[in-house]
């Protein structure tokens, strides 16, 4: 039996969906290009911040998210007036969050573990979508990458997310649904969580973590397994 651990929450992709914004798209263009659209936008959104940080620059996520969404409208060959492009801008930061969220981190939050989200969002970004989707009553805070000026999976920013906790990494666990970023956070020493939402494939770069779920709920029941409960000294 384990005490309570210091669980670092991903934002997009294990909290919040962001290919669900194909819906707003659909509102422009038809049902599947919508989707292509969308499953293209987030591709190379992470592709451009893996690239910044390989060429040691770095432009904020609000940049990065606008600047994919132009490329994924092209790419698809779509074009979308600007007034378009900046109400799906508005539309990242009320993106809807996964069903099993609700229960997951009520339940985490029970058993005393203490919770944060850790994100490549910007401050305002996050700000905006913790209030848009009602996340601010599970979370302490959040950490920004913008604080160290760089991407996951660099180590700096899993350092800095450890910091700013206060604790050793060891005892930091990463919740990610995003297999480069689980594989980030164990080869500087903490441990993950795959949330794996799509029953996809691993990434080859490295191991998949000891821990590996479909939701939030289910994270939940194994760690309640594993967490020892808490006196109360005040008796």
């Amino acid at each position: 039996m384990t005490a309570p651990q210091a669980l670092a929450f991903d934002m997009y992709a294990t909290l919040v969906d962001p290919i669900r914004i194909w819906k707003q798209l659909e509102l422009h263009v038809p049902g599947e290009e919508a989707l292509r659209i969308a499953q293209v936008w987030r591709q190379k959104q992470l592709e451009y911040t893996f690239r910044l940080t390989v060429m040691e620059r770095y432009e904020n996520f609000e940049w990065v998210t606008r600047r994919s969404l132009d490329y994924a409208l092209d790419e698809c060959g779509k074009e979308l007036a600007t007034s378009h492009r900046d109400a799906l801008i508005a539309q990242y930061n009320d993106l809807e969050r996964f069903p099993d969220v609700h229960e997951g981190l009520t339940a985490l939050k029970a058993l005393g573990h203490k919770m944060i989200v850790f994100s490549n969002g910007t401050p305002r970004m996050l700000e905006a979508i913790m209030d848009a989707a009602g996340l601010n009553q599970y979370f302490e805070g959040y950490v920004s990458v913008d604080e160290v000026r760089v991407y996951k999976p660099s180590p700096r920013v899993y350092r800095h997310v450890a910091e700013r906790l206060g604790r050793p990494l060891d005892e930091v666990r990463l919740v990610s649904s995003n297999p480069f970023d689980d594989i980030g956070a164990e080869a500087v020493g903490m441990s993950a969580v795959w949330v794996d939402r799509s029953g996809g494939n691993f990434c080859r770069l490295g191991d998949r973590p000891d821990m590996v779920v479909g939701s939030l709920t289910e994270l939940a029941d194994l760690l309640a397994s594993r967490t020892q409960p808490q006196l109360d000294l005040r008796r």
